[in-house]
């Protein structure tokens, strides 16, 4: 079983028509990518699953300002998601983005999104102002823990002041597990911090400190540096880094499609690692293309 744990489908991101300084060569800036599309490039990668994370133009507005953008440069979200994912029901786990408790009843929002059949949920603690080591958030938690769901947590784009630093979002994190050691956790782009950074120890000392967390690969440490040059020497010096630190059972595979298409196609990222990791036992490639994204989804 190959499982993609960082995929998206919307309408267009960043329109191209509106925002000039935008490349036709991104397909997402004009093109739309549903689930038929995604579904082709699995099928031609041989990927059998992908977590399939819905967001709307609010969920990512803080992110999409950061780069001169706004709501409106972004169509889609969960009622788009969810009639895509209808079309192909054994290929996706649907991952529902967590509101702001500011403005919605965050709680109530999640109960619905599981009773339509959410697996987890995503959540960008900078983007919402979240503090998972505060009593409300911790509530929340322990309800995905008693629902049997599972989270994932994206620390991009942080601007301190304004946010907290990485080092304040780790620390937050580190209670907020030692308080939910049964709920499955996946920081996605592995915690954004570079790996191949004496930083990014941070990152490893928690997996090794929590047993329900875990990393997903795509663009880790929110870092892209080897353009179009396949295999992609940097993306895999990270990964190489990353088993070794903390295990394959610990570390998962990802895309983030269709973001990167523009660097690599779907097949050239599964295949870089069928191909070019001989860091990877048979035994662990198999875990880290799949075999540890099923444990952590529970299947």
């Amino acid at each position: 079983m190959v499982i993609d744990t960082e995929t998206h489908l919307f309408y267009w991101a960043r329109n191209c028509r509106t925002n000039p300084q935008e490349t036709m060569r991104r397909h997402y800036t004009w093109h739309e990518h549903n689930a038929d599309l995604l579904v082709a490039e699995m099928d031609h990668a041989g990927v059998d699953k992908t977590f399939l994370i819905s967001y709307d133009g609010e969920d990512t507005r803080f992110a999409a300002q950061v780069a001169g953008f706004d709501m409106e440069d972004f169509a889609g979200g969960k009622k788009y998601c969810l009639r895509e994912i209808a079309k192909y029901p054994d290929r996706f786990y649907w991952y529902s983005v967590i509101k702001d408790a500011r403005l919605y009843d965050t709680k109530d929002l999640i109960r619905q999104d599981i009773e339509r059949g959410a697996r987890g949920f995503k959540l960008f603690p900078a983007f919402i102002a979240c503090d998972l080591s505060s009593d409300f958030w911790l509530d929340i938690c322990r309800y995905l823990q008693e629902q049997k769901s599972t989270l994932l947590i994206s620390y991009e784009f942080l601007l301190p002041p304004k946010t907290l630093t990485i080092e304040g979002y780790l620390a937050q994190l580190d209670k907020m597990l030692t308080e939910v050691p049964d709920l499955p956790v996946a920081l996605l782009h592995a915690g954004c911090i570079d790996p191949l950074l004496p930083k990014g120890q941070l990152v490893v000392d928690l997996v090794k400190k929590h047993k329900n967390l875990y990393l997903s690969n795509a663009m880790p440490g929110a870092v892209w540096d080897d353009g179009c040059e396949y295999p992609f020497k940097n993306l895999q010096a990270r990964v190489k880094r990353l088993k070794e630190a903390v295990g394959a059972d610990r570390l998962m595979y990802a895309t983030d499609w269709p973001w990167f298409e523009d660097e690599m196609k779907y097949k050239q990222n599964i295949d870089c690692f069928k191909l070019h990791a001989p860091y990877f036992t048979p035994e662990e490639l198999a875990l880290f293309l799949g075999g540890t994204a099923q444990k952590f989804v529970g299947d």
